[in-house]
C-alpha cells in the first residue's frame, strides 16, 4: 500500500518544536489547529522520543483536527536537536479518531517500522525528495495553496 504524504525536503528548523511546527504548517487545518497539533505532539514527544534508527524520528498522535491519516516528511542536512539527538529524517503523522483508527494507526506503525529496518541508512542518505517517499513507500501529496 502507498501512503500520501506531505514533504519539505529541506527543513529549516534547529529545535524539535520548530521541526514539528514547521511540518505542521504543510497540513491542510488552520493555525490554531495546527497550535492545539502541536500540543499534542509536544505532549507525545516529552512522555518518550520517537526517535528511531539513530537520526529518524517519528512523532505521532491521534487527533479529531484531521479526517485522514495525515503524514508530512521533513528532512535536515544539517540535522535537528531532538532534545539529546541530532535528527536529520522527521516522519510526523496525525491518525483521526474514530472507530477504525486504531487498526490504520498501527497498520501505519507497521508499514513505517518495516521501510526503516529495511532501508533505514537509505532513508537518512537519500539525495532527492522522490528517492526520501519512495523508500518510505509514500507518494507525494499536493494541497492547493490555502
Amino acid at each position: 500500500m502507498k501512503y500520501t504524504a506531505l514533504c519539505k525536503f529541506e527543513l529549516s528548523a534547529t529545535s524539535r518544536e520548530e521541526a514539528i511546527a514547521e511540518l505542521l504548517g504543510l497540513f491542510p487545518v488552520g493555525e490554531r489547529s495546527q497550535n492545539l497539533l502541536a500540543g499534542a505532539l509536544d505532549i507525545r514527544e516529552k512522555v518518550g522520543a520517537t526517535v528511531v534508527h539513530n537520526t529518524i524520528v517519528l512523532p505521532h498522535c491521534r487527533s479529531i483536527l484531521v479526517d485522514k491519516l495525515t503524514i508530512a516528511v521533513g528532512r535536515s542536512e544539517a540535522g535537528i536537536g531532538w532534545p539529546k539527538n541530532r535528527i536529520h529524517t522527521v516522519i510526523l503523522f496525525v491518525s483521526p479518531v474514530r472507530l477504525n483508527a486504531p487498526q490504520d494507526h498501527t497498520r501505519f506503525l507497521s508499514h513505517i517500522a518495516g521501510r526503516i529496518k529495511k532501508f533505514g541508512d537509505r532513508i537518512v542518505a537519500a539525495e532527492t525528495q522522490d528517492e526520501l517517499l519512495d523508500l518510505l513507500g509514500f507518494q507525494h501529496e499536493e494541497l492547493e495553496i490555502r
